[in-house]
C-alpha cells in the first residue's frame, strides 16, 4: 500500500485543468457532457470521496496490513507537509517567479478555498462522529491534514503547474500523498478518511477560485506561459494508473486437501503504467495487492489441550503482491474512447500470516497475553502472469477512467507451522506440520483513474 499511495501523487499531478481542457478532431460538441465545466471541476474529487465510500467495508482489513507490518511507526512528519505546497508558492512569488495569478488575486483564491474546507471538513467529521482507529477520537472521517495538504497542493498546481511545468504539480501532489500515508502509518486515520479527504481538498481548491474568478474575472491574471496544445486522438497513449478493484479467488478451498479453511471475496489494489511506442501497442507493467478475508468457522485447534483455553479463533486475511510485465494495447475509437488490454508476466509473493486463538481470561494471565498465534502460514513466491481489457473514457487532456477485468494466474509452496513452545523471552517457536500448494488464481473488477502522459 506504501507504493500505491506514493504512486498517486504522480497520477493526481496531472490531473486536468480549466484551462487546459480541449476539443479533438472526432470529439462531440463543446457542449458535450465530458467536457463541461461540471465534470471538469468535479471529476476527480467526486472519484476520490466515491473511493472512501467503496472502501469503507475493507478499512479493517487495510488498517491490519498497517498493524502487522509496521505498528509501532510514530513519525509524525505529516504535521509539517500538509503546508508545504502553500509555502512553495509563497517562496516562488517572493522570488519573482509568476505565477498564473498576481500575489493578491492567488490570496483571495486561497481564502475563499481555506473557507470552503473547513466549512465541509468540520461539518461532516462533527455529524459522523467516526472513531480513529487509535480509538482516541470520534472526529477520523474525513482526514483534515489529508484534505489541508490536497487542498495546498492543488493550489500550487493551478498557480504554477498548469501555468509554467507540471513537476510544479508532481511534487505537489507526491508531498499531499506523504502527509495522507503519513495520517494512516501513524495510526491516526482510516483509508476512507484519508481518499475522502483528498477528494474534499482538491474540490475546495476549485471552488475557491471559480469564486475568485467571478469577483475578478480578467483582472489579476498572467499572460498564459504556454500556448494551447491540443492532443489528437491518436497520439501515444502512455500512462500512470492508479486502480481499486473487487476481487473474486477462483478456489476458494485454497488448500485442496483442506475444506476448514476457504477465502471469501476481498479487494485489490495496484499501480500500473506503460510507455506505448504507437498509438496501438506499448510495454508497462504493474504492482498488485490482493487480500481476501478467511472463514475459518470449522477449523479445530492443532493441539486439543488448547481447546480449553480457546474463546474462538481467526485467520488473517491472506494476501499476494503481483509485480508483472508485458505488452498493452490500446484500440481509440470515437469520442475519447478506448479499449484496452495487456497480457503480462512476472512474480507473485504471498503475504505471511498467522491463525489466531483468542484466550479465555483465565488463560490470559498464564500466556501473558491476549491472544495466540498457533499456526503461522506463508506462501513461497512464484511465477504468475496476468491478462487484462478495460473500457476507457478520456475527459481532458490528461486525465481518463477506465472499468476493467483483470485475471491473474498464480500457484504456491505453502509452508504451515503450528506453534512448538512459548519461550521464557514470550516469543513463540514453530515447527512445520505440512507443506502444501495453494492456489491465489482470481478475477478482479474495478475502475482505475488514468493519468495520460503525452
Amino acid at each position: 500500500m506504501i507504493r500505491l499511495l506514493a504512486l498517486t501523487a504522480i497520477l493526481l499531478s496531472l490531473n486536468c485543468s480549466l484551462r487546459a481542457q480541449y476539443q479533438l478532431s472526432d470529439s462531440l460538441t463543446p457542449h458535450n457532457f465530458w467536457h463541461s465545466k461540471t465534470v471538469r471541476v468535479g471529476a476527480i474529487p467526486t472519484g476520490l470521496i466515491a473511493a472512501g465510500i467503496f472502501t469503507w467495508p475493507a478499512r479493517h482489513e487495510i488498517r491490519e496490513f498497517r498493524n502487522r507490518y509496521i505498528p509501532e511507526f510514530k513519525y509524525h512528519f505529516d504535521d509539517y507537509t500538509q503546508y508545504l505546497p502553500v509555502m512553495a508558492v509563497i517562496g516562488l512569488n517572493a522570488a519573482g517567479i509568476k505565477g498564473r495569478s498576481t500575489p493578491g488575486r492567488a490570496a483571495v483564491s486561497y481564502l475563499f478555498s481555506a473557507g470552503v474546507l473547513a466549512a465541509v471538513v468540520n461539518t461532516v467529521k462533527y455529524t459522523t462522529r467516526v472513531e480513529r482507529p487509535d480509538g482516541s477520537s470520534r472526529n477520523s472521517f474525513p482526514s483534515g491534514h489529508t484534505a489541508n495538504a490536497f487542498m495546498n497542493a492543488t493550489f500550487l498546481h493551478k498557480e504554477y503547474g498548469q501555468y509554467r511545468h507540471p513537476l510544479y504539480s508532481v511534487g505537489a501532489y507526491t508531498v499531499a500523498t506523504v502527509t495522507a500515508l503519513g495520517r494512516q502509518l501513524n495510526d491516526r486515520h482510516w483509508i476512507s478518511d484519508v481518499l475522502a479527504g483528498a477528494g474534499i481538498g482538491i474540490l475546495s481548491t476549485e471552488l475557491g477560485y471559480m469564486i475568485a474568478d467571478k469577483i475578478f474575472d480578467e483582472h489579476g491574471l498572467h499572460p498564459r506561459y504556454k500556448p494551447h496544445d491540443p492532443i489528437p486522438v491518436n497520439a501515444k497513449p502512455s500512462f500512470l494508473e492508479i486502480r481499486l478493484a473487487y476481487a473474486d479467488i477462483i478456489h476458494h478451498n485454497l488448500l485442496a486437501d483442506d475444506k476448514d479453511v476457504s477465502a471469501r471475496e476481498g479487494f485489490n489494489l495496484g499501480v500500473e503504467g506503460a510507455w506505448f511506442f504507437t498509438k496501438n501497442i506499448g510495454i508497462g507493467g504493474e504492482f498488485s495487492f490482493s487480500s481476501f478475508p478467511m472463514n475459518a468457522d470449522k477449523l479445530n485447534m492443532p493441539d486439543p489441550d488448547l481447546d480449553s483455553a480457546s474463546n474462538g479463533i481467526y485467520v488473517q486475511p491472506m494476501g499476494v503482491r503481483n509485480l508483472l510485465i508485458g505488452p498493452y494495447f490500446s484500440i481509440p475509437l470515437r469520442n475519447n474512447w478506448f479499449i484496452t488490454a495487456k497480457l503480462t508476466i512476472g512474480s507473485a509473493v504471498g503475504a505471511q500470516g498467522f491463525v489466531v486463538m483468542k484466550l479465555k481470561p483465565s488463560y490470559q494471565e498464564v500466556f501473558k497475553r491476549p491472544e495466540l498465534d498457533v499456526l503461522r502460514y506463508k506462501p513461497e513466491s512464484t511465477c504468475s502472469w496476468g491478462t487484462g481489457v478495460g473500457l476507457q473514457k478520456r475527459i481532458s487532456r490528461n486525465l481518463g477512467f477506465k472499468g476493467f477485468v483483470n485475471y491473474y494466474y498464480s500457484k504456491h509452496q505453502f509452508a504451515l507451522d503450528q506453534i512448538e513452545k512459548i519461550n521464557d523471552d514470550g516469543s513463540v517457536t514453530y515447527q512445520n506440520a505440512s507443506i502444501q500448494k495453494i492456489n491465489f488464481t482470481h478475477f478482479t473488477y474495478g475502475l482505475g483513474l488514468t493519468a495520460f502522459l503525452w
